[in-house]
This record gives C-alpha cells, sequence and structure tokens, in this order.
C-alpha cells in the first residue's frame, strides 16, 4: 500500500499559503503606509488648519458676539420688557382688573344669579315640576280613554257589521256557494267537458286524427 509522506503535504500548505497571503499581506501593509502617510502629512494637517479656522473665524467671534452684543442686549431688552409691560400689567391687574371684575361679578351675583336662583327655586321649578306630573297625569288618562274608546268602537263595529257579516257569511253565503258548485257550476263544467269531446270527434271526423 502506497502511503504520502505528511512531511511532504505539509511543506506543500505552507508553500502554497506562504504565495496566497504573502502578497496580500504586502498590500495591505502597503494601503496602511499610504493611509498612515495620507493622515499624517494630508489630512490631519489639513483637519488642524480648517479646525484653526472654524475656532477662530466661528466660535471666537460668536462667543465674543454673544458676551458683549446678544447677551446684554437681550438682559437689557429684558429688563424693559418687565418694566414696560409685566410690572404695569401685574399692576394694573391686581390693583384694577381684578378688583373690577369682582365688583362686577358681585353686582352680577346680587342683581341676576341670586334672584334667579332663588325664582328657580320657589317659583318656577315647582310650577315646572307641578306642570310635568299634570302633562304626565293627563297623557296617562288620555291613554285609558283612547283605549276604552278603541274597545267600545270595536265592540260596536263587530255588532254592527262584523257579526251579521259572518252570519250571513256563514248561513246564506256558504250554503249559496255549495249549493252553486253541487247544481249549477259542476253540471256547467260536465256539459262544457262534453261539448269540448264533441268538437273534438267532430274535428276528427271530418280533418282526421293527428298525424
Amino acid at each position: 500500500m502506497n502511503t504520502e509522506n505528511p512531511g511532504c503535504l505539509t511543506g506543500v500548505a505552507r508553500a502554497v499559503a506562504l504565495v496566497v497571503v504573502l502578497p496580500v499581506r504586502l498590500l495591505w501593509d502597503a494601503l496602511a503606509w499610504c493611509l498612515g502617510q495620507l493622515w499624517r502629512w494630508i489630512l490631519a494637517p489639513v483637519g488642524r488648519a480648517l479646525g484653526w479656522l472654524v475656532h477662530h473665524l466661528l466660535v471666537v467671534p460668536l462667543r465674543w458676539l454673544w458676551e458683549w452684543v446678544l447677551a446684554p442686549v437681550g438682559r437689557a431688552l429684558w429688563w424693559l420688557f418687565d418694566r414696560v409691560v409685566l410690572v404695569p400689567a401685574a399692576w394694573l391687574w391686581r390693583y384694577v382688573l381684578a378688583p373690577v371684575l369682582r365688583a362686577v361679578w358681585w353686582v352680577v351675583d346680587l342683581l341676576v344669579v341670586t334672584p334667579l336662583g332663588w325664582l328657580w327655586r320657589w317659583v318656577l321649578g315647582p310650577v315646572v315640576r307641578f306642570a310635568g306630573a299634570a302633562l304626565a297625569w293627563a297623557w296617562d288618562v288620555a291613554g285609558r280613554i283612547l283605549k276604552a274608546l278603541g274597545r267600545a268602537v270595536g265592540w260596536v263595529l263587530w255588532h254592527a257589521v262584523g257579526r251579521p257579516l259572518a252570519w250571513l257569511y256563514r248561513t246564506v253565503l256558504t250554503p249559496l256557494g255549495h249549493w252553486l258548485r253541487a247544481w249549477v257550476w259542476a253540471p256547467v263544467a260536465a256539459a262544457a267537458r262534453a261539448v269540448r269531446a264533441a268538437a273534438r270527434e267532430v274535428r276528427t271526423a271530418l280533418f282526421g286524427g293527428p298525424r
């Protein structure tokens, strides 16, 4: 039985790995070196220069503008707004508008709300409740009257119209119908059937039967 030398196979595998990995590693190291040089000599100086420019051309002027212009102007405007608007408005509300509103509400309560409440409690409320109770009682009585009247009208119509019609149908029309069906319609129907049969026989004799 032939067996391959494990040491030979290991050497071949290492050679293949070296041939494949070495160029990749060299390419990676070259790329990393290039990127490092690019960052060291171009990107980092450019970034620091841009940072210096932004700091000295934008941040510093804005900070100076906020500290020496905007903040003092804002504080001055707020002080002016507080002294010219807020303080007079608060004083006006405290010493003029609030007392006037309280006085107006006191007058309205005294002249309108309290009399209306008293009127509703002692006059309108009882009248409305009494009227509601009276209307409910009248509605109930009217319903009872209408029910009794309906029953009375039904009784009168039944005895005046319904019962005579029922008697007429039961004692006259029903026997008459039975008599007509037995002694009139049945003979007429038989005669009609005989006539149709005779006519069919005559037609057959004259023109022959169906082909």
